[in-house]
Formats: C-alpha cells, sequence, structure tokens
C-alpha cells in the first residue's frame, strides 16, 4: 500500500501459535524435574509463551475412577477447573477440554483432544493466522498432522520429550528441540528456581580455581578430557576441559556444589555442543 496516508505497519513482523499437549508438558515436567532435583518442574506459563501471540492448550478434566472417594474426586476435579481457569486468564492463551475415561489398572485415557489440536492447528494453517508455530508433544499419532501443516508451507518447531519420542516425528518438524532440564528450568517459575537452581557453566581461561583441590578427571578413549577440582573455601566442585574449545576460544567450565550433579550436567553440555558418539566422560579419581 502506498506511504502517502504517513504511516507504516507496526504490528508483528512474525505471529506464532503455541499449541501445547497439556499431558505431555505436564508429564515431562514432574518426570525431568523429579530425575534432577526430586521434584517436578514447577512452569511459569507466561515465560513458556515467549513471544507467541496466541496459546492454545489441550487437556482433560479427571475421570472417576470406579470405587473413587467422591470427596477426594472432586477436589480433584475442582482443582483442574481451577487451574484450566487460571491459564485462560493470562492474555492470549486458550483452554480445551476433551473427554478423559479410565481403563485397567486406573489409567487415564484421553479423548477428542489429538482431533481438537488437529482441527485448530490445520485450520489455522489453512487460513495462514500464523507464520511458524511451535508444537509440544512427543506423540507419534500427530506424525501425519506434522507432515500436513508443514507441506502447507507452515514452519514448525517441536517441543518433544527425551527418550519418549519417535524420530519420524521430530524428522516432519522443521526443527526439533528436547524438553531437557535446561528448557524446562528456564521457563520455572522464580519460586522453583531459587530452591532448585542448576549448575554455573562458563567458558574460561586454562587455570584452575585459585582455591581448588584436584580430585578427578573425566576420561573419554581412554585420554583426560576434564578435570574435577573442589574448592578448599567454597566446597564448590568445578569441571573444566583439559582443552580448549576449538567453537570459542575458552575452556569450558560447570560448578555445583553437588559433584554428582556437575559431571552429569558437564555430560549433558558435552554431548549437546559436540555430539559425541562414544557416550558420556568416564569419571575416574585423581591418579596417584
Amino acid at each position: 500500500m502506498g506511504g502517502s496516508y504517513g504511516g507504516t505497519y507496526a504490528g508483528p513482523k512474525e505471529v506464532q501459535y503455541l499449541f501445547i499437549d497439556g499431558e505431555q508438558l505436564r508429564r515431562t515436567a514432574e518426570e525431568v524435574g523429579k530425575d534432577w532435583f526430586g521434584a517436578p518442574v514447577d512452569i511459569d506459563y507466561r515465560a513458556l509463551q515467549g513471544t507467541c501471540q496466541k496459546v492454545f492448550y489441550y487437556d482433560c478434566l479427571p475421570a472417576k475412577p470406579s470405587g473413587a472417594d467422591e470427596g477426594a474426586y472432586r477436589l480433584k476435579y475442582d482443582n483442574k477447573i481451577a487451574f484450566f481457569n487460571q491459564l485462560r486468564a493470562i492474555p492470549g492463551w486458550h483452554v480445551s477440554e476433551g473427554l478423559a475415561r479410565h481403563r485397567k489398572k486406573e489409567r487415564q485415557e484421553q479423548k477428542e483432544v489429538d482431533i481438537l489440536i488437529a482441527v485448530d492447528m490445520l485450520t489455522h494453517t489453512h487460513r495462514k493466522n500464523m507464520h511458524r508455530l511451535t508444537f509440544v508433544s512427543g506423540d507419534q499419532d500427530f506424525a501425519p498432522l506434522l507432515e500436513a501443516v508443514v507441506r502447507d508451507g507452515m514452519y514448525v518447531e517441536l517441543l518433544y520429550p527425551e527418550g519418549h519420542t519417535s524420530q519420524d516425528l521430530m524428522h516432519f518438524a522443521d526443527v526439533a528441540k528436547p524438553m531437557d532440564i535446561d528448557f524446562l528450568h528456564a521457563v520455572s517459575t522464580q519460586t522453583y528456581k531459587r530452591h532448585f537452581s542448576l549448575p554455573s557453566r562458563s567458558g574460561e581461561g586454562p587455570d584452575g580455581p585459585p582455591d581448588g583441590v584436584w580430585v578427578g578427571e573425566g576420561m573419554l578413549g581412554g585420554q583426560s578430557f576434564a578435570k574435577v577440582w573442589r574448592g578448599l573455601s567454597t566446597k564448590l566442585f568445578t569441571i573444566k576441559m583439559t582443552n580448549i574449545s576449538e567453537s570459542n576460544g575458552t575452556y569450558w567450565v560447570v560448578r555445583d556444589w553437588d559433584e554428582a550433579r556437575a559431571k552429569r550436567y558437564f555430560n549433558l553440555w558435552l554431548e549437546r555442543d559436540f555430539g559425541f558418539e562414544l557416550g558420556p566422560l568416564v569419571w575416574e579419581p585423581r591418579p596417584e
């Protein structure tokens, strides 16, 4: 349109929608949080939304198991309704409820959620309401859906649970990112972050910590790849690469009060940054 009217388009340059399989997000936050800290990750849903203009959240109200206590069931039901209403109160959020039923061993099965997600995602893609979408799920059943919207020109980012997602689902997306501890901790509440802090990570020079005592090393292919120090005064564990990183010209460093968690986090970043096929480092005590 002509510029003689004196105005320019001031709206969003790119529209992005977020589609969330609520059960998947809840289960992943619980599993990952308990695995790392012994407590489910408490999600900050505004942080999860990020720059997305709209969020579509899909979940079911709890079904009543046969013989369940009415009072306990009603409390669980009311809590879920209150949670849905909290999400609906966030600008741009929309909650769709599917049906649920209990099967053997008191396992709840969701119904209609898959259909609701498919209808909304295909509709918004066909109408070109968005330029790209982010989808939180790990369900293989959604692979044909992602293939369809990608073929229709939509850019799709998949956020998936590590170890619980098929290669087909990840390959149909334009980009697939794991909902690992780094991702979930970044979108957790401030209260959760204060109670459960991740190890720190940085790039530094070659020297070890000034008050550190060398207590061990991480081996890769029979060669020393990292050294472990324990601070005499701080009691902080420091793990540092023995060779400089070619990617940024520094030595990767991880610090934490918990030695086992520091080692695990160091391995996590090595695999992510360098893609080692030999597996995680083998940790050994300092040689005598």
